[in-house]
């Protein structure tokens, strides 16, 4: 007579199967992770250049992150969304208002926890041009997002 079921080299194989699958798609999940708040934290950092443009023409300076998330016009709206505040988190990146003045401005976008929410730093200034570094706050002599390598 014959029992139905699986032996235990049967069912340690399966399991080793399963273990090697989630081994090798693991890293690309996380790495997909990352690759989704830096781009989110890029197109937050063109939002950032969109209300400071705004702002810009309806004040003649820039302004910083409560200025921009403020209803200063009594619309209802402000330049950003009501959410926005100095050190806002957003799918795993900080943003501050590092300056904000007459003629210039220059916003960061930090990750959270480095190399676990995002491997790169951002910054964004009137110009437009996004840049990043590896390791820390980037200068405006870093390479740009859209750049050759980047």
């Amino acid at each position: 007579m014959k029992r139905a079921g699986f032996t235990l080299i049967e069912l340690m194989v399966v399991i080793t199967v399963i273990a090697i699958i989630a081994a090798i798609a693991l890293p690309a999940l996380l790495r997909s992770r990352l690759q989704t708040n830096e781009t989110a934290a890029i197109q937050n950092l063109r939002t950032v250049l969109a209300a400071q443009t705004s702002f810009h023409s309806a004040n003649n300076r820039f302004g910083t992150i409560a200025e921009l998330a403020e209803d200063a016009a009594g619309t209802g709206v402000g330049h950003l969304d009501s959410t926005w505040t100095e050190g806002v988190q957003r799918q795993g990146y900080a943003f501050s208002m590092a300056q904000a003045t007459v003629g210039f401005f220059l916003c960061y976008a930090d990750p959270i926890e480095h190399e676990i929410t995002g491997i790169r730093f951002f910054r964004i200034d009137p110009s437009g041009i996004v840049r990043w570094n590896a390791a820390n706050r980037p200068a405006d002599t870093d390479p740009e997002i859209g750049a050759p390598g980047t």
